[in-house]
């Protein structure tokens, strides 16, 4: 079982509609059991797959105890692929008494995902560094680094880059990757951009890059992912060779 984080250290960089459509390619163009976990209180990604975000089967009971991660997971429309939706309890849960008195509570969503059976679980995470990404990299085995050619996301890679070497010093992770969304292929910058990403992480840049769509919004709002709403669509297009290219490096991680 692949458990694979996808994380930014800035908000806007498309990390929550990376995660839902990376997860429809695998469910329903490659038949794989997958299982989304929404990890973020802003529940975008519930309300992408149509939940609203006051939805009482979340990660936050399972992470105090109170409930088994099996009765929190919910199916979604789109076959093989489950959902364990998000609301604003989970935001300052480290806070609680359950946890704070606990040294060992960033692992227990680790110990949590260990007991299901899927080929791969994608977690996303706040857009931020805190207590919530760093136990979702402690129960990955992967990650996934979101980003767009903008500077202030090229300017994050850095520090996130910081970060998951300093999670590898006491949990093994490998990353898999840096997807870069809002592609523009006449932007002016992009050779700067492209430099600063492979400066940071050498090589890791996927060759599939996701390109400006409206129809991606249309589609969040209508509760459903980019390839069911408007298939032919060059977003969709996008995340099947996505889709694809991860599979691809996942088998080569293998080896």
């Amino acid at each position: 079982m692949e458990v694979i984080t996808l994380c930014s250290f800035k908000g806007g960089t498309a990390k929550t509609s990376t995660c839902l459509h990376m997860a429809y390619e695998l469910a329903v163009r490659h038949n794989k059991r997958v299982l989304l976990i929404d990890f973020d209180s802003q529940a975008n990604l519930s309300v992408s797959l149509g939940f609203g975000p006051d939805r009482m089967e979340t990660m936050a009971p399972v992470l105090m105890e109170e409930k088994l991660i099996e009765e929190v997971t919910l199916q979604t429309e789109i076959p093989g692929l489950d959902l364990i939706p998000a609301n604003a309890y989970l935001d300052g849960i480290e806070r609680t008494s359950q946890l704070a008195g606990d040294p060992y509570a960033h692992e227990r969503l680790k110990r949590a995902v260990a007991t299901l059976k899927y080929d791969y679980i994608f977690i996303d995470t706040p857009p931020s560094l805190g207590w919530l990404t760093q136990s979702a990299f402690f129960a990955s085995n992967r990650s996934v680094i979101c980003a767009i050619p903008e500077a202030f996301s090229v300017i994050a890679l850095r520090r996130l880059k910081e970060f998951h070497e300093g999670i590898q010093k006491y949990h093994p992770i490998e990353l898999l990757g840096v997807v870069l969304s809002f592609w523009n292929e006449r932007g002016a910058v992009n050779e700067a951009f492209l430099e600063e990403i492979e400066d940071a992480f050498p090589g890791m840049l996927f060759d599939a890059k996701i390109r400006r769509d409206m129809h991606v919004s249309r589609a969040v709002l209508s509760g459903k992912p980019v390839q069911d709403f408007a298939p032919k669509c060059r977003a969709s297009e996008d995340y099947t060779k996505l889709g694809e290219e991860f599979l691809s490096r996942v088998e080569v991680a293998h080896v």
